[in-house]
């Protein structure tokens, strides 16, 4: 009886740490990828505020121009 229950023990941990693995392969990747996102983030951040940089010399659309 007691063979039994250290062969379920021992099957049910082989499993767990075979999924422990498994979870922190997802979790490392995950950080990779939200890394990478960040990066994109902050790279539009800055496009769109050299955008924004050069359109600040213009005038708004609604606005009409002096000479009207």
């Amino acid at each position: 009886m007691d063979q039994d229950r250290i062969e379920a023990i021992e099957t049910k941990l082989a499993y767990l740490e075979g999924s422990v693995g498994d979870i922190d392969a997802l979790v490392y990747e995950y950080g990779r990828r939200t890394e990478r996102l960040e990066e994109a983030v902050r790279e539009l951040a800055k496009r769109l505020g050299e955008l924004g940089d050069e359109k600040a010399g213009t005038p708004p659309a609604s606005e009409r121009p002096p000479h009207y």
